[in-house]
C-alpha cells in the first residue's frame, strides 16, 4: 500500500466517502473511555513557508471543509479568500500599516504517534481576524513589526500523513491519516525573518483510511502545543528554537489500530 502523500485515488475515495461516513461518527466528540487511549505525540523539529495556495480551502476538492469545519465557508474566510497575492510571492501587504500577511502556509514534519514513526504534510491557513484598531483590514497572521502588539492567530491546519507500524519482525503497516484541527495562539519576532509562535490545536475532525482503502472517521480529541520558530532564515539543523509539536491524540479506535501484534497486525 503506498502512502497518503502520493495517493490521489485514495484521496478521491476518501472524499467519495467522507460525507457518508461523517454522519455516521462523531468527528469531534470524545467518549468517556476514549481518555484511557490516549496517545503521546512528538512531531518536530521543524519550519514552516510561505505558501500561495488555499490548499485547506480546497483539500479534497472541498469536501473537508464541508466535513469538518463548515464555519470557513461563509462567516470566517481564510485569508486566501479574502486576499489576492498579486505578485505570486505567497504574501500580501496590507495598506497604511505595510504588514506582510501569507495566504497560507505548508511543510513537511516528522515525529512520533503513540510511539510508532509518523510523517506528514501540514498546510494552514489562517482565518481573517479583525482587529480593533484596523477593523476593515481583516488582519490574520500579520508578522510583527516595531510598534505593533502581538498578533493572534486562528486558523485551520490540515495534517496529511502516514503511521508506521510494526507488524512482525521485518514487517510494517502504513496507516494513512488526516486530521483537520482548529489552531489559535501568538506570534512574535525574534530577529528578523525568523517569527516564533505558541499555538494550540484542537481537533475537528480525524479521517483513516484503512488497507482496503475505505475512510472512516474516528471519534477522537487532541490536545497539542506548537511552540519554537515556524519561520526562520536559517535550517532547521542550525536553529537553536525551531518548531515542535508536543501533545497526545485520545481514540480507543486509533490506539487499537496502532497495537499491532507480531504476524497480526493491528486490531480492527
Amino acid at each position: 500500500m503506498t502512502t497518503a502523500h502520493s495517493k490521489p485515488i485514495t484521496r478521491l475515495l476518501a472524499a467519495t466517502l467522507l460525507m457518508a461516513s461523517v454522519s455516521l461518527a462523531g468527528a469531534s466528540g470524545q467518549k468517556d473511555n476514549d481518555r484511557t487511549y490516549c496517545l503521546d505525540v512528538e512531531v518536530g523539529p521543524f519550519h514552516m513557508q510561505v505558501d500561495g495556495t488555499c490548499t485547506v480551502r480546497d483539500y479534497l476538492d472541498g469536501d473537508l471543509q464541508k466535513a469538518f469545519y463548515p464555519f470557513t465557508v461563509d462567516n470566517h474566510l481564510f485569508n486566501c479568500d479574502e486576499r489576492i497575492d498579486t505578485d505570486g510571492d505567497g504574501l500580501i501587504t496590507l495598506p497604511f500599516i505595510n504588514v506582510q500577511v501569507p495566504v497560507s502556509v505548508k511543510g513537511q514534519v516528522a515525529g512520533t504517534i503513540g510511539g510508532h514513526a509518523f510523517s506528514a504534510d501540514l498546510f494552514c491557513a489562517s482565518l481573517t481576524n479583525n482587529y480593533q484598531n484596523f477593523p476593515t483590514f481583516g488582519l490574520a497572521q500579520p508578522f510583527l513589526r516595531q510598534g505593533l502588539p502581538f498578533p493572534r492567530i486562528t486558523e485551520v491546519s490540515v495534517f496529511d500523513g502516514v503511521i508506521t507500524v510494526p507488524v512482525g519482525k521485518k514487517k510494517t503497516l502504513e496507516i494513512p491519516v488526516i486530521m483537520a484541527t482548529r489552531a489559535a495562539g501568538i506570534m512574535h519576532l525574534e530577529a528578523e525573518d525568523e517569527v516564533g509562535a505558541s499555538i494550540t490545536h484542537s481537533l475537528l475532525g480525524m479521517l483513516v483510511i484503512d488497507d482496503r482503502d475505505e475512510a472512516e472517521v474516528l471519534d477522537a480529541s487532541i490536545d497539542l502545543l506548537l511552540q519554537g520558530h515556524i519561520f526562520s532564515p536559517q535550517s532547521v539543523e542550525d536553529d537553536d528554537g525551531p518548531a515542535w509539536i508536543r501533545g497526545s491524540i485520545c481514540s480507543e479506535k486509533l490506539a487499537k489500530l496502532l497495537d499491532g501484534k507480531p504476524g497480526k497486525g493491528p486490531k480492527k
